[in-house]
């Protein structure tokens, strides 16, 4: 995650160390903001490691004066309890991409514009994403951030890629209207 120099949390690493890489995938998955310093490119940070920690072994772990050694889950799960930044809202959809959808429901298809592709909202949970943009069960998204959504997996990967504060449009059909509404995160 490389965050910016405000991060609360230092993780002084070398490009060889396993535990690295799994101690910066744990802090990643859990949403902590970090500083990445690799001692083995930098010898400040080295020395600067050794002084915090009195060891040249990684990952060594920084936060407001607390040091951890190694991958220690137990002190990590600690850490990210105290700096985990909030976490991204869900979507909120219950889908089916829309082309399967409609094939076995011939008696749907006529409600929409023929051959539509994208996904088929079968529900909202309530004070979700797609809620508050207005998303209701029968509307068939075709476009996010403005591209086309032609199945699940396009719009998960892409909602993959936002975060909190986020915000972008996506285009639907309700029936056979073309809308447009903004999903925030």
């Amino acid at each position: 995650m490389s965050a910016t120099a405000q991060a609360p949390v230092t993780v002084y690493v070398t490009d060889t160390c396993p535990w690295c890489d799994r101690a910066k995938s744990y802090l990643k998955s859990n949403n902590v903001p970090f500083v990445e310093k690799n001692v083995a490119a930098d010898y400040n940070a080295a020395m600067e490691m050794v002084k915090l920690s009195g060891q040249q072994g990684v990952p060594v772990i920084a936060a407001d004066g607390e040091v951890i050694l190694g991958f220690d889950q137990g002190r990590l799960a600690r850490l990210v309890e105290k700096y985990s930044a909030p976490k991204r809202p869900p979507l909120g959809l219950m889908a089916a991409e829309a082309e399967t959808f409609l094939k076995k429901r011939p008696e749907l298809a006529g409600n929409y514009p023929d051959d539509v592709k994208g996904i088929y909202v079968g529900e909202t949970r309530p004070n979700s994403v797609a809620a508050k943009a207005g998303l209701k069960s029968g509307d068939i998204i075709v476009a996010a951030a403005n591209k086309r959504v032609q199945n699940l997996a396009a719009l998960d990967k892409l909602v993959d890629t936002l975060k909190t504060g986020d915000s972008i449009s996506i285009r639907y059909y309700r029936g056979k209207d073309d809308q447009v509404a903004t999903l925030q995160f």
